[in-house]
C-alpha cells in the first residue's frame, strides 16, 4: 500500500466513524484500537531457555498442588475482557 492509499484508507475510517451513531460498535472499535497500539508498543516477552524451563517447572508444580482457576473462573474473566 503506497502513502496515497493509505492515507485514503484513513480518511475513509475515520468517516465511518464520525457518521456512525451505533455506540456499542463505537465501543468496540475502540478497543480493539487500543488494544492493537498496545500489542505494537511492547516488546515480546523474552526467555532464556533455562528462564522457559524454570517457568515450567512452576507450572507443573502448581498444576499437581491444584492450584489455578476453575473453567467458571476462566469464562468470567474472559467475559470481563471482552
Amino acid at each position: 500500500m503506497n502513502k496515497q492509499e493509505f492515507e485514503a484508507v484513513k480518511a475513509e475510517l475515520a468517516r465511518n466513524i464520525l457518521n456512525s451513531s451505533d455506540e456499542e460498535l463505537i465501543e468496540s472499535m475502540r478497543r480493539c484500537y487500543e488494544n492493537s497500539v498496545g500489542s505494537h508498543q511492547s516488546a515480546p516477552c523474552r526467555y532464556t531457555l533455562s528462564e522457559v524451563k524454570s517457568r515450567l517447572s512452576n507450572t507443573e508444580a502448581d498444576a499437581i498442588a491444584g492450584h489455578g482457576l476453575t473453567t467458571e473462573e476462566v469464562l468470567a474473566a474472559t467475559e470481563r475482557w471482552l
